[in-house]
């Protein structure tokens, strides 16, 4: 009898446990839907752009108590040579990465092989152009001129670059006159694994890079950064650890990975310095270029009528507008002053 009431208590707690986390999911996904339905303007959408942007030079990049509390040591190394502040290179051209670890998925340091050598091949692939299309996508925002990775790999296959040893045969000095590219970015994944142990879980993602010129095969920069995305939980009886081992295994999935391989690329750009030269020349490239296109439209003077469908002038000069503009309080988008930085 008392073994029957015990069962019927814990069905009957199982039972409260499900409904609580249906509740809760139904709560979630209306909550969801209230939010993604919510775009009124909390602002007068007078707010001026192209401020100055605060931490440019660090913000993502991880403190020493971030490490701490994440139990992420983070392995890092970066070292830059004195040319790169004396002749940094502007036009750089990241090439396809090399995979030291291969396309095994590596489950607690065991390699778990894939079904064929095809699969394990798209996958060592994946695995490095996954890191490199992050590195890309947070390097082109920075003041350099980056070349597309579609154009650098299309070239390479028509040259017959189709491994990593092909690719380290030719001389930085030819494949920059190939690419033209003043520098070139070398990349090597040197970690991609995951452990998982119950209530313990971690992503292992490593990365190092090399920057060398094209011109003499100097090295500007190189680095390496590795993260480890932890999970460790805590329980105090069987239906916890049920709980806490299925959340750790879910937190290995792929999305996770992705924001570890984001983390490894974001705090290697962030430690390459900032050119302020390059930013200053662009910002006057612009203003002569604006200025050229400025000089084909029609004199302060002259009247630009656009007549619409009904009959009606259409609006008025670009330098009336100007004026407008200025007599509104707001800066002529024509003339760019060191107030009103370009990428600062």
């Amino acid at each position: 009898m008392i073994a029957i009431n015990k069962q019927m208590k814990i069905s009957i707690s199982f039972r409260n446990i499900a409904k609580s986390l249906v509740v809760l999911a139904l709560i979630a996904i209306s909550t969801t839907g209230c939010f993604s339905r919510n775009n009124d303007r909390r602002t007068t959408g007078e707010e001026p752009f192209f401020q100055n942007e605060e931490g440019l030079a660090d913000h993502g990049k991880k403190t020493t108590f971030d490490r701490i509390y994440q139990l992420d040591p983070g392995d890092k190394e970066f070292n830059i040579s004195d040319k790169f502040y004396t002749d940094p290179p502007r036009k750089i051209a990241i090439l396809p990465f090399d995979n030291l670890i291969g396309g095994k998925y590596i489950l607690n340091s065991v390699p778990l092989p894939r079904f064929s050598t095809e699969k394990t091949d798209g996958w060592n692939w994946t695995y490095a152009n996954r890191l490199r299309r992050f590195f890309f996508g947070h390097f082109a925002s920075r003041e350099f001129n980056d070349i597309e990775l579609m154009s650098i790999d299309k070239t390479l296959q028509e040259l017959g670059v189709l491994s990593p040893n092909d690719l380290y045969k030719i001389p930085a000095q030819e494949l920059g006159r190939m690419l033209d590219a003043d520098a070139l970015i070398y990349g090597r994944v040197t970690e991609y694994k995951n452990s998982y142990y119950a209530l313990y879980k971690q992503i292992r993602i490593g990365l190092s890079i090399k920057c060398v010129s094209t011109k003499d095969g100097t090295v500007f920069f190189e680095g390496e950064q590795v993260r480890h995305d932890n999970d460790i939980r805590v329980a105090t009886n069987p239906f916890d650890f049920i709980i806490a081992s299925f959340q750790n295994y879910m937190s290995l999935r792929d999305v996770y990975a992705a924001r570890a391989s984001e983390e490894v690329v974001r705090e290697l750009v962030l430690r390459i310095p900032i050119v302020n030269s390059f930013i200053k020349e662009e910002e006057q490239l612009i203003r002569e270029r604006i200025k050229e296109k400025l000089s084909f439209l029609p004199a302060m003077d002259e009247k630009v009528i656009d007549k619409g469908n009904d009959g009606d002038t259409a609006s008025p000069p670009i330098s009336d507008r100007a004026e407008t503009r200025a007599q509104a309080g707001h800066p002529d988008p024509v003339t760019l002053t060191e107030d009103f930085p370009v990428g600062s």
